[in-house]
């Protein structure tokens, strides 16, 4: 959804499923609601970022197999996307998988605040 930066614009390896998109049009109007237009532009990339790098290496240093929710889920921090610990709240959840144009890459199933149960939110998406 975010798609705010050229990071990896020409050829993304992601793409967000319906109810990631829809999380994420959440997430940055609450963010817009809470902290202003400025840090909405500043998470909203850091969301790209995080896509950017999964899309580029899905078995990157900080993701983790996550096979208790669902065989081949992994996932990823932001605040690993940042590189400073603390810089943000939320998960993205994610499998291999073959994207619309035939090629391989990662399908971001979920995108939720790190005090969710995603057992409990992903359910739907598997």
């Amino acid at each position: 959804m975010p798609k705010t930066t050229s990071v990896n614009r020409r050829v993304p390896g992601y793409k967000y499923s319906r109810t990631a998109d829809r999380d994420l049009r959440a997430i940055l109007q609450f963010t817009t609601s809470r902290f202003g237009r400025s840090q909405r532009q500043r998470y909203a990339e850091l969301v790209d970022a995080a896509a950017a790098l999964l899309g580029a290496e899905p078995m990157r240093i900080g993701s983790r197999r996550r096979d208790d929710l669902g065989r081949g889920i992994r996932s990823f921090h932001f605040e690993l996307a940042a590189q400073r610990r603390g810089a943000a709240a939320h998960v993205l959840y994610y499998v291999q998988g073959t994207l619309d144009d035939g090629r391989d890459g990662v399908i971001i199933l979920r995108v939720l605040h790190e005090r969710m149960d995603p057992a409990r939110h992903l359910s739907d998406e598997l």
